[in-house]
């Protein structure tokens, strides 16, 4: 069986114990980080449509369904619905999302084929000590998963259900996530041809990993198709010209160092300087081109690398140009191909220590801005109706989207209506029918109808100030104004609408 025997060579050489204590030790040091960087955070409309879609599915089925609008995968929403069979408090997402940074940590620190000094440093990285840890989403739990993958590398063919699963979890968490798994399943696939070449033994058991993948992304893929209504991005060939600075992306997932102001997040500074910015394109190239040469040797991790960077660029060329956390799966890669190559060569090892050192210069910019203001304002809101006792009034929201970080902080039945559809909400369908843009004087009049059709004076939630001239103290009443979020569309303006209001007044027209 001379086919098994390489394989399992290949396993002893490849594997190394666990550092279990120097593990615990790096997890003791980063949990204080996580800790902070969540507790300074407010939940933001993103995270807590997350939460509401798995709040007002009754089934899973329905979990998959009511994401059909957001082109991302189901795993993340289905993971919430299982906790929310056990609490309805959106905190509980938080600790999760914790939970699983610090299995990244362990992971990383305990078996990462890297010096003691690189695995100490990961964790205080920007994505790890910010982004992935203090943002509730499914970033993490892919990260997670990608690690967890690299661990399981040695024994891809001679083990392969573990490899498989892993793989279609993370085909299923997030869309970059998905275009990892095809770059690293179209590497097995070369691996698979030269052993159906050789005749070797293990070529059936490889096969399966492959298949794994291929399943997963076609059901994802199925999952992120949008509905015919959706104003989601369709695939197809572009009405525009492809966004050619997405290969720029690449320098933002690697050295994620934002803008050191208030408006930090989702902010690059190199990409804020003018003078590089005219350069970045050509520097991306020559970065992506130096690491796959470093990687060469190792044709996996070449080709997981090389083709997960394409992958990637045509995602935000073509169909979404997204947002840091996103372009932060270059960062993944990378870190994928430095483990499955086992780190070889001394080139290899210092550009990896220069992109662990970048990360880690974004982190304290991150964690002092987010921890010194506030996101976002709605949970401000939501505290506001509650000390006013109207957590369950009537809630209209001109700006449907926004309130979206309201009503998952109300509790477990928060719904409000919009006039921009007529319909109530809790999470938002990005339908074609709400593209439209209602006066102060319409959101009003449809208020009021709605006010005195269900017997309630309505709260209508605004994400900007309505026109001086309506509050006029009597029929419109200003509950609050909260304006200082760093998300600029989370600024939140509560008024009670009195529904039994003199009818008198003119107003235009709907």
């Amino acid at each position: 069986m001379p086919s098994l025997t390489r394989y399992k060579v290949a396993r002893v050489i490849e594997h190394r114990r666990p550092d279990r204590v120097f593990a615990a030790a790096v997890l003791c040091a980063y949990l204080p980080v996580a800790l902070f960087a969540i507790w300074h955070h407010e939940m933001w409309r993103d995270e807590l449509h997350c939460w509401l879609v798995a709040r007002d599915a009754a089934t899973p089925w329905a979990v998959v369904q009511g994401r059909a609008y957001d082109g991302q995968p189901p795993l993340w929403y289905l993971l919430l619905w299982l906790l929310q069979r056990v609490t309805m408090d959106p905190r509980a997402m938080q600790a999760v999302h914790v939970a699983l940074a610090c299995g990244v940590v362990w992971v990383f620190a305990a078996f990462a084929p890297l010096p003691r000094w690189m695995r100490a440093l990961f964790p205080f990285g920007y994505f790890l000590a910010y982004e992935y840890v203090a943002l509730s989403r499914c970033y993490g739990l892919a990260l997670l998963l990608a690690l967890l993958i690299c661990l399981r590398h040695p024994w891809r063919f001679e083990r392969p259900l573990a490899t498989s699963l892993l793989l279609a979890a993370l085909a299923l968490t997030t869309t970059v996530g998905t275009m990892v798994v095809a770059a690293y399943a179209a590497a097995l696939g070369i691996e698979w041809i030269g052993m159906l070449r050789r005749g070797d033994r293990l070529a059936g058991r490889a096969s399966i990993p492959i298949a794994s993948a291929l399943a997963a992304g076609l059901f994802a893929a199925a999952c992120t198709w949008p509905p015919a209504d959706s104003t989601v991005t369709h695939v197809g060939w572009p009405k525009e010209m492809p966004d050619d600075t997405a290969p720029t992306r690449l320098l933002v997932g690697l050295f994620p160092v934002p803008h050191d102001d208030f408006f930090f997040w989702n902010s690059n500074a190199l990409m804020w300087w003018d003078p590089f910015r005219r350069i970045a394109l050509w520097v991306s190239i020559a970065v992506a081109a130096w690491i796959l040469f470093l990687l060469w040797r190792e044709r996996t991790a070449a080709i997981l690398f090389g083709l997960g960077s394409l992958l990637l660029v045509a995602l935000f060329a073509l169909v979404y140009g997204g947002d840091v956390r996103h372009h932060g799966f270059f960062y993944v890669l990378f870190l994928m191909a430095a483990w499955i190559s086992r780190a070889r060569g001394k080139a290899l090892r210092a550009t990896l220590a220069v992109v662990l050192l970048a990360q880690i210069a974004g982190t304290p910019i991150a964690l002092y801005w987010d921890a010194k203001y506030v996101f976002s304002s709605a949970k401000r809101a939501a505290d506001t109706l509650r000390a006013d006792g109207l957590a369950d009034a009537l809630l209209v929201a001109e700006m449907d989207y926004p309130a979206i970080g309201v009503l998952g902080q109300l509790g477990p039945h928060a719904v409000a209506y919009t006039p921009r559809t007529g319909r109530t909400f809790s999470y938002v369908k990005w339908t074609r029918d709400r593209k439209w843009e209602p006066t102060d004087a319409q959101t009003l009049d449809y208020t009021e109808r709605l006010g005195r059709e269900r017997g309630q004076d309505p709260v209508l939630i605004m994400n900007r100030p309505l026109l001086p001239e309506l509050v006029d103290g009597r029929r419109v009443v200003r509950l609050a104004e909260l304006y200082d979020s760093m998300i600029e569309e989370e600024n939140f303006y509560l008024y009670r609408v009195r529904s039994t209001a003199d009818p008198s007044v003119v107003r235009e027209a709907p």
